[in-house]
């Protein structure tokens, strides 16, 4: 049985950040997962991230891996904001320069023993490790109305199970949405041939307007200029000039009240698109302030009930209906590690501020934490938060500088391309 000091499950962005800020702090992580799995098989081909560059970098202290230092190793502009092949190859370089050696075995059974803990994989092996930091992503979280409880995955499946959504060519297909999910979906979908209608509760779809003004600031605060460029506004992609700082520093997110803290995440999740998809949703018609009351399948249909009495029939239903944390639904905790993980009533776990559980050494990282460090969890931005906390919990270096997310190499290799 082999041991080992840390281990990190999940070998995307922060599972990827986390063994990089491990590194540099001294740690040598045991790496398990298949490298950006998340968003090469649950996330749509054509699909654009949301966020612009700076807020894009997987974050590691040093300079080599910052989305500018893969750039020059390109030799060529990536476009901002980033297609997600792009994104995707800037993560699997990453990973090729962080833990070359990734164990792409699947862990089944993840326990707790007397010294630590035991990871069971797939094929029967056994790994053994005195912490573990569960990097497992939002997937686990998908969420499925009741309405559609009985109707299977392949007439009603969630976004997150689709990736190639030329399949849906010529069939009629409601989205369930007015999120930047929903909204890009539709739009794909609309591009590849499909028949599309978009169902919201809201009064109306709502997409963000172009931040000129801090496209201006950027273009004006070049170079040794871009850290105070950071200072006053965070590439975080996140909020205004007044909440951009409380949702990007922790320690001015723990400050704040709950109800203020409440509502910074809350802000962050309010369903509106990018400005580019507004002029690619212009030929999608649109019912607002109406939800699906029922959905039953004859044949191959769907006949979907809505809350204004209409009814809708189509081929398929993709449900953009977003994520619910409960971190018992990480298959891989065994009964009794699950029942002494403290969670609050909504289903996230109790962290501290390194990240670190109610059972001593068990980490978790990534949305699962924005209740602790913010809502920069929910984004790969997080990972500037969450990697050098994490790094730091493990190493037992409590007293982590505080301002250092802004100062750090992480950033020193400021986006010349913004």
């Amino acid at each position: 049985m082999a041991s080992n000091t840390v281990v990190i499950v999940g070998a995307g962005p922060y599972g990827l950040s986390a063994a990089a800020h491990m590194l540099h702090a001294g740690l040598k992580p045991y790496v398990i997962g298949r490298p950006m799995a998340f968003w090469k098989e649950q996330m749509p081909k054509k699909m654009i991230l949301r966020s612009k560059q700076e807020a894009s970098n997987i974050a590691a202290p040093q300079k080599h891996l910052s989305l500018e230092a893969y750039r020059k190793v390109l030799g060529r502009r990536l476009p901002d904001p980033l297609p997600i092949e792009e994104f995707i190859a800037y993560g699997e370089w990453f990973q090729k320069q962080v833990c070359p050696d990734v164990d792409t075995r699947l862990v089944r059974q993840l326990s707790q023993v007397d010294d630590g803990f035991g990871l069971r994989f797939e094929d029967g092996d056994f790994l053994h490790a005195r912490s573990v930091v569960l990097a497992l992503g939002i997937g686990p979280f998908r969420y499925r109305p009741e309405q559609f409880q009985e109707v299977t995955c392949e007439l009603a499946p969630h976004s997150s199970d689709l990736n190639d959504l030329s399949e849906f060519r010529g069939k009629r297909v409601a989205v369930v949405g007015s999120g930047q999910s929903a909204l890009e979906y539709a739009a794909i979908l609309h591009e590849q041939g499909a028949r599309v209608e978009l169902l919201t509760r809201s009064a109306s779809v709502k997409f963000r307007p172009f931040a000129w003004r801090k496209h201006l600031f950027r273009q004006l605060t070049p170079g040794p200029l871009r850290g105070l460029s950071y200072f006053v506004l965070p590439p975080t992609d996140l909020g205004d000039i007044r909440t951009a700082r409380k949702m990007a520093d922790p320690e001015k997110f723990r400050q704040q009240s709950p109800e203020i803290q409440e509502k910074l995440i809350n802000d962050c999740t309010k369903p509106v698109g990018a400005h580019w998809l507004a002029p690619r949703l212009r030929s999608v018609p649109v019912k607002t302030k109406v939800t699906v009351t029922s959905a039953s399948v004859t044949g191959d249909e769907l006949k979907l009930t809505l809350s204004n009495g209409e009814i809708s029939k189509v081929d398929r239903v993709v449900l953009a209906t977003g994520y619910r944390i409960d971190v018992s639904k990480y298959g891989i905790l065994d009964a009794f590690l699950r029942r002494q993980i403290v969670t609050t009533p909504d289903g996230y776990p109790e962290l501290t501020a390194g990240l670190e559980t109610s059972v001593s050494g068990l980490f978790m990282a990534g949305v699962v934490g924005e209740k602790v460090l913010g809502p920069t969890l929910r984004f790969v931005t997080g990972t500037s938060n969450a990697g050098p906390r994490l790094a730091a919990a493990v190493a037992g270096r409590s007293n982590h500088p505080t301002r250092q997310k802004w100062k750090n190499e992480t950033y020193a290799a400021s986006l010349e391309s913004v």
